[in-house]
């Protein structure tokens, strides 16, 4: 079943800098360091995933300022995470 409402991502998602408590969604072997909306996105893009910018923060870190991404995804949550972060390592080419 494919749900009407978009998939929000926020970076923080990424951040190895969090522990999973902090919201960090993906092993350490999937994060980087301070991850941008704009990385997420060209990695969204390039697999033909129709997303869009958002204004709003992640609420376990309001204060930043970094922004969301909005996807629409057919599958789950989940296999979106790995597959951004996946791309995240690939883009930053890190071990």
């Amino acid at each position: 079943m494919v749900s009407k409402r978009p998939i929000v991502i926020y970076p923080e998602y990424f951040d190895s800098k969090f522990r999973r408590s902090q919201g960090r969604k993906v092993p350490l072997n999937q994060s980087v360091k301070n991850p941008t909306v704009d990385e997420i996105y060209s990695i969204i893009v390039d697999s033909t995933i129709s997303c869009r910018r958002s204004q709003k923060s992640y609420s376990g870190n309001w204060s930043s300022s970094k922004g969301s991404l909005q996807v629409s995804y057919e599958k789950s949550k989940v296999s979106l995470l790995h597959q951004i972060g996946k791309g995240l390592k690939s883009l930053r080419k890190t071990d």
